[in-house]
């Protein structure tokens, strides 16, 4: 787990486990190639292609952007995030990887 994401979410105020969670799910414990290749935690997309960042530190950060823009907009609940963020209904994953995280 990258120590950054802790950082950058606490910097955002959003809950460590959900960012956590959030991406163990998206990226399958680091090894996507989303991630590896192009430093984007979450499937971000920038057009018709995934974005791509400089750093890691650059893509988690817009990925706590967008998990703050969301609760800013009243999307305070994993299933109202999750809505938004991800094409299948994966609420219960992030919240079974929330538990599992936390202990």
């Amino acid at each position: 787990m990258p120590v950054a994401l802790l950082e950058l979410a606490e910097e955002y105020n959003i809950s460590p486990v959900y960012a956590a969670a959030v991406f163990v799910l998206e990226t399958g414990w680091g090894s996507s190639s989303a991630w590896l290749a192009k430093h984007n935690p979450a499937g971000i997309r920038c057009g018709d292609r995934y974005c791509q960042y400089s750093t890691a530190t650059e893509g988690l950060r817009r990925m706590m952007e967008i998990m703050a823009d969301y609760y800013g907009n009243g999307l305070t609940t994993v299933v109202q995030q999750r809505s938004l963020w991800s094409e299948v209904e994966d609420t219960d994953l992030i919240v079974q990887l929330m538990i599992q995280l936390a202990e």
